[in-house]
């Protein structure tokens, strides 16, 4: 991989160094913030450079120099050839520009020899390889020992030459490759940027070697140097994440002793690939690359028997983004009642906290907003770096307070498992390799191990198709009602996919458990990964009619919740007092201008919802309704209510999961980026009366994209929610159903029983048989 001025460095701190040397901003903003609009202001910005620069002067070849580096960029990361051949055309003119004694030369030779290589990689012509062994070499004889350009020279003609090996078979220009490669190595001291990738250049010309000659020794040797750029204290993130995949990957081929260790360093730098100062969008798509690690990770500690340490990893490496913000919004006060003489330094993290939280969402509240200034985005940029490491600084203080040493780190299992206080939770981890389910009980200091040796991966993606197989299309979007259309296939059926789960997922841990009385129900909360997001385990079962009586349903045993994370029911482990005031319940209904089809049912829907609240009035319950339905006027309302009853249009967004949101009016979205900015009390329910409001994205199912999910980081305790498209005609019902359970005992309701009172009155609607299965699985309940 090329060194260029573009690379993301891996410490915040480096990174401001580095931005004071290069104070061009358009250098260092695209990469960094990974907005396209910044990257087209660099090329505008340095094309003006170039052509307002008289010949010359001394700043003139630096110019097209900079100008190529951002066409090369763009290339990534749009694919248009035209940006590769203008990003030569620059690099050759910055070259020819630059007298031979200049000290600059060398690296314009570099980035030249670079681009050279990048065509070659997209076109395959032979000549652009040989243009680029000779550029680098050039290069390389230009620097002198000890120039810092040296090492990032002999690299990449040690990536040129490796290509050649890899085209033509040469045994030379292997050895070539190694020889650079570890020249670049040697010359650059441990602890700069720059050496996890000399490593990574290093490694993969061993490994190279090793599909060579078959010797395990070179694999040995691959395994090290992965090792060491991996477990670096510096340098880039992802340089050092992708050490650590081909680690584990060489780890695997021989079983070798680090296997576990690298799983570790894998998991560890995972959630730093989500650099809290990109945009929310950004940082999912950087999580893309990892998108599995974590539950092979996961599969690899069971194999070897640590299961509290799988528990910590998928805890670690699941719904990072979410987690991050989760701890930093519960951080201010934790702080400040274990040290209230360090109030100050709790308030100074809790205002550096809260600014880095709000650069998360800053590219989705400023999308629609000139930023065309380039100062006055590199200010911005400024502003959210020096308080990123002003974070860092605080946290490392913190840390060394008695109690807080694991402030913000990796959680540990004797305090995970404080979140089945509630019933117990069941992880199902769904590897390559292996399928299983970890069950936490709040009173064990153990984990329960439950194989499933019947159910593998495979089977869990065959679920998946089948289930899109069976919704047909209900799990795209619909302009005309909130109903879900099931489709009838030939050899697939809801009764196949249901017992499956039953079978070869469910049943096994309701065993283990020993629920075999049907009726006496317990709470279980379910924590999913990869494939089985996607399936309804709340809906397990035999559903045939020699089944009909109790006890083949999971229904029949438990009522069954979702959880994205052991951390939400964490933090509800210690319930605050009961609340003395009434209860503030928010209706939002379909606005007119939404610009989507009317819904009927919403209007009964809300109806059934007054009815409740004036037949209980000892309830001290008082019913708040929207009236504009816009975006601001709802989140102003949020703010202030307990609940919150949603009855709209709901979209997963398949393009771009961060604008999933509830339909409002003005043909806008209260999308998951407005949710999660809200800043409210922990508790109170979130009914989500819409479409696909808990579905989630198949690129990470891991991350838990979806609107309840964004309302469980907002503060709410539960959430009602859907898997994917519902019925306008019976929503109504199951709304009404499910107050009328909660508002049974004529008092305050409480959120913590909702679970109960949705699976009443799903089992109500199940046994009526007014009902298919499409139009009653798809509700479920999240959270506590």
């Amino acid at each position: 991989m090329p060194l260029t001025h573009f690379e993301r460095l891996g410490q915040l701190s480096d990174l401001e160094d580095a931005n004071l040397s290069h104070r061009d901003a358009v250098d260092l903003i695209p990469m960094r913030l990974g907005q396209l609009s910044d990257l087209e202001d660099a090329i505008s910005t340095h094309r003006d450079a170039v052509d307002l620069t008289p010949h010359g002067h001394p700043d003139k070849p630096s110019h097209p120099n900079n100008l190529g580096n951002a066409f090369l960029t763009r290339f990534e990361r749009l694919g248009e050839l035209s940006d590769l051949e203008d990003a030569i055309l620059r690099h050759r003119g910055a070259v020819d520009l630059t007298p031979h004694s200049h000290p600059d030369k060398q690296g314009h030779l570099n980035n030249l020899g670079n681009a050279f290589l990048t065509r070659f990689q997209r076109l395959g012509e032979l000549s652009d390889l040989e243009d680029a062994i000779s550029t680098h070499r050039d290069a390389v004889d230009l620097a002198p020992h000890g120039h810092p350009d040296k090492p990032g020279c002999l690299t990449n003609l040690g990536n040129a030459f490796r290509a050649r090996f890899e085209h033509l078979g040469e045994l030379s220009d292997l050895e070539d490759a190694v020889s650079r490669q570890r020249d670049a190595v040697e010359f650059t001291p441990d602890g700069h940027p720059h050496k996890p990738t000399l490593l990574n250049n290093l490694d993969h010309s061993f490994i190279d070697r090793f599909e060579r000659f078959r010797d395990p020794s070179n694999l040995e040797q691959a395994i090290s140097i992965y090792s060491h750029a991996a477990s670096a204290s510096t340098g880039s993130i992802s340089a050092r994440f992708h050490a650590s995949q081909y680690w584990i990957s060489c780890a695997q081929r021989i079983r070798h002793h680090t296997l576990l260790h690298a799983h570790s360093v894998a998991t560890g730098l995972l959630p730093q690939l989500a650099w809290i100062g990109l945009s929310l969008s950004r940082r999912y798509s950087e999580l893309e690359q990892g998108a599995d690690v974590v539950r092979e990770a996961a599969a690899s500690a069971i194999d070897s028997g640590f299961t509290e340490t799988t528990v910590e990893w998928l805890e670690q490496g699941r719904s990072i983004v979410w987690g991050e913000l989760l701890q930093l919004r519960s951080s201010y006060e934790e702080l400040s009642v274990a040290h209230p003489d360090h109030r100050e330094l709790s308030a100074a993290l809790e205002n550096a906290s809260a600014t880095r939280e709000r650069s998360s969402v800053f590219s989705e509240q400023t999308s629609s907003v000139a930023h065309s200034a380039t100062e006055s985005l590199q200010n911005e940029v400024d502003r959210h770096r020096r308080l990123a490491i002003e974070r860092d600084k605080l946290l490392q203080e913190i840390r060394r307070f008695p109690g807080f040493k694991q402030f913000l780190l990796r959680i540990q299992f004797s305090q995970l498992r404080a979140s089945a206080h509630s019933g117990p939770v069941v992880i199902l981890n769904a590897a390559d390799s292996r399928c299983d389910a970890l069950v936490i009980l709040a009173d064990l200091d153990h984990v329960i191990h439950v194989p499933l040796p019947t159910f593998t991966f495979q089977r869990s993606m065959g679920l998946q198709n089948m289930l899109e197989k069976l919704l047909g299309h209900a799990r795209v979007i619909h302009s005309d009602d909130r109903e879900g259309k099931s489709a009838t296939l030939r050899g697939v059926s809801w009764e196949s996919l249901l017992s499956t789960l039953w079978n070869g997922v469910v049943k096994p841990v309701l065993d283990i458990l020993a629920f075999s009385t049907p009726g006496d129900l317990s709470r279980i909360f379910w924590c999913p990964t990869g494939p089985f997001v996607f399936l309804p385990m709340h809906a397990a079962g035999l559903y045939g009619t020699q089944q009909s009586e109790a006890g083949h349903k999971v229904s029949d045993f438990v009522v069954s919740s979702y959880v994205p994370t052991l951390a939400i029911l964490a933090l509800s482990s210690n319930p605050a007092a009961a609340p003395s005031g009434d209860l503030h319940l928010l209706a939002v209904g379909q606005p007119p201008s939404d610009g989507q089809s009317r819904l009927p049912g919403v209007d009964i829907e809300l109806e059934h919802i007054r009815a409740v609240i004036r037949n209980s009035p000892s309830a001290r319950t008082s019913l708040v309704e929207s009236s504009a339905g816009t975006v601001e006027e709802v989140l102003s309302l949020m703010k202030e209510a307990d609940w919150v009853h949603f009855a709209c249009h709901g979209i997963q967004d398949s393009a771009s999961a961060t604008e999933s949101g509830l339909c409002l009016a003005d043909e806008r979205r209260l999308k998951i980026s407005d949710i999660i900015a809200l800043s409210r009390p922990r508790g109170g329910l979130a009914f989500l009366s819409a479409c696909q409001t808990a579905m989630g994205d198949e690129r990470l199912t891991d991350e838990a994209i979806h609107i309840a999910a964004g309302m469980l980081f907002a503060g709410y305790g539960g959430v009602v929610g859907t898997m994917w498209s519902i019925s306008d005609k019976l929503a109504p019902e199951v709304a009404r159903d499910v107050y009328q359970q909660l508002f049974r005992n004529g008092t305050r309701p409480d959120y913590r029983e909702a679970a109960r009172a949705l699976h009443e009155a799903i089992g109500r609607l199940r046994d009526s048989g007014t009902g298919s299965f499409v139009t009653w699985l798809p509700f479920i309940h999240v959270g506590l």
